[in-house]
């Protein structure tokens, strides 16, 4: 199974988490944004995030791609890992 970030909505909050066969971890929560969580609705695997080309049409997923890879392999790390 490849590992997919999963984003659910949660009042004006979103959560993600990493979906990988070890489980379901969580990342960080961030304010719903409607064009965030619709590129994340269905999830996306995360060589599809590093692959992302559309830089720069939507500052806030912009941030949010860039923040992925530093909570990814700290889940990895600290919680898979130990």
């Amino acid at each position: 199974m490849k590992s997919k970030i999963i984003v659910t909505k949660n009042g004006d909050r979103m959560n993600f988490f990493l979906q990988t066969k070890e489980g379901r971890f969580f990342l960080f929560s961030q304010n719903f944004s409607k064009g965030v969580y619709q590129f994340f609705c269905n999830g996306k695997s995360e060589s599809e995030i590093i692959s992302f080309k559309k830089w720069g049409r939507n500052p806030r997923l912009d941030k949010t791609i860039e923040k992925i890879p530093l909570y990814t392999k700290y889940v990895r790390k600290e919680i898979i890992a130990a």
